[in-house]
């Protein structure tokens, strides 16, 4: 059993399956077909000519919205059933891979569990509990909390593969704010899914046997704890265990995979990067840079170049992005 961990930061922007510098939604589907060659089962998607990579990844954005997260995970697929059904119908505000047959799923479907607090501390052990409870308050327990104040872990499955998007690093508004404050915890849902994940399915969980983290960067390996050196009280330890995490990672950032590495116990798996090209300016813009130019280094000939600059920023669309009155 494989977990495939996909990313959505910044939250609900429609970042979900989206790394740095890599096309996620097609790197997912040629990762699928090759564990489908090497002897994995991924259900149907490496023999379904709809199988697409697209529309896992607009499943799971769909499992990601706020929303549908309060109706629980029971109803997730439902409502991905609705959206295939409207995106066949010609709603433009659908993704369109969602009309392929199947709606490019290839059979998949949601596997997930809404977990109370007191599943998730058996899980957990008391005191990581203890020190979750006092972090998050049941007023305040974070994101991924269904509408009964359960949390939610939710992903698509596969065969013996699950594919899910890593919970969210802090709070909407203040995503960032695990990385500064060294005492906060990963918020419940966020230790749920990772628990949930790795605990044995005759338990009750996925029982996962491998993790893979698909592209630069996520976040695990950022969570509180020893800076070098997890103790079990470090939460990239807590929540990871022994499971075994092979992390696709751009080839261009070796200092933090050393954190990858160091923190989050990951095998590195170096993508590399798209190349890169001096985009520079084109048409109206070329022709305002060389008047600019000229203006700069002549002196008699200012006042006559004024109405040349003036017009170019017009027709450029410079004057109605940034309005200024001109006076020759």
């Amino acid at each position: 059993k494989v977990s495939i961990m996909l990313y959505g930061f910044p939250p609900n922007v429609g970042a979900v399956g989206t790394a740095a510098l890599l096309d996620v939604p097609n790197s997912l589907e040629q990762l699928l077909k090759r564990l489908h060659e090497e002897g994995y089962n991924v259900g149907e998607f490496a023999t379904d000519p709809s199988a697409s990579g697209q529309s896992l990844v607009a499943a799971l954005a769909i499992c990601s919205e706020n929303a549908v997260i309060a109706g629980g995970s029971d109803k997730m697929y439902s409502v991905i059933e609705q959206r295939m059904e409207r995106a066949r119908n010609g709603d433009e505000t659908v993704p369109e891979t969602l009309a392929l047959p199947g709606g490019g799923l290839a059979g998949a479907t949601v596997l997930g569990k809404d977990m109370n607090f007191d599943e998730l501390e058996q899980m957990l052990g008391k005191y990581m509990a203890k020190k979750v409870r006092r972090s998050w308050p049941e007023k305040e327990r974070g994101p991924g909390m269904n509408m009964k104040g359960d949390m939610v872990v939710n992903g698509l499955q596969l065969g013996n593969i699950w594919i899910t998007v890593q919970p969210l690093l802090g709070v909407e508004g203040d995503p960032m704010r695990l990385l500064f404050e060294r005492d906060l915890t990963p918020h419940p849902q966020y230790a749920a899914a990772y628990e949930w994940m790795r605990l044995p399915e005759e338990k009750g969980g996925f029982g996962t046997n491998a993790v893979i983290h698909l592209g630069m960067h996520g976040t695990e390996e950022w969570l509180p704890g020893q800076p070098l050196g997890n103790d079990r009280q470090s939460w990239p330890d807590e929540l990871l265990g022994g499971v075994p995490n092979i992390y696709v990672y751009a080839a261009n950032n070796p200092s933090e995979s050393i954190l990858a590495k160091r923190r989050g116990y990951g095998t590195l798996v170096s993508y590399n990067v798209p190349p890169y090209g001096r985009a520079g300016l084109y048409l109206e813009l070329a022709n305002l840079k060389d008047l600019v130019n000229e203006y700069r280094s002549g002196e008699d000939s200012r006042s006559d170049l004024r109405d040349a600059i003036w017009g170019s920023c017009d027709r450029a669309g410079l004057t109605s992005d940034v309005p200024y009155s001109f006076a020759i």
